[in-house]
């Protein structure tokens, strides 16, 4: 079994973004359904606008956070997130990594993603500010 085809669309899209300098703004898990999701905030795509994504894994197991310098969730900027979800494979995984040496990794056996212009009075909305 591999990803869906509607899971294989949104890391299609989701890997042509780009989430370097971007900001986690919420972490999500639910553990009754395995859901874990995660929304981001920052200049995703090529033309240099601000977005707000919302990556949303099933079937979330092994997660992992490594914190050793104490940084999570103080500082929040994401240097490197990748995902992967090998044809043929069962589960994919997925790994963030912190500009302050933190890290999060994870399996995962479905995926959504859904993005939307991030301005200034929805931002708020959002968060809730």
């Amino acid at each position: 079994m591999s990803a869906a085809p509607r899971d294989q669309e949104a890391l299609d899209i989701a890997a042509s973004r780009t989430f370097v300098d971007a900001y986690v703004v919420s972490l999500d898990i639910d553990l009754q359904t395995r859901r874990l999701t995660v929304r981001v905030y920052g200049s995703l795509r090529a033309d240099g606008a601000t977005y707000v994504a919302t990556l949303t894994f099933f079937g979330a197991s092994v997660l992992t956070l490594e914190n050793a310098g104490g940084t999570f969730p103080h500082s929040v900027r994401i240097t490197a997130f990748r995902f992967h979800y090998p044809l043929g494979e069962d589960e994919g995984t997925a790994h963030i990594r912190g500009r302050s040496a933190w890290t999060l990794s994870w399996n995962f056996d479905g995926f959504a993603y859904e993005e939307h212009a991030a301005v200034l009075a929805s931002l708020a909305d959002e968060l809730q500010l």
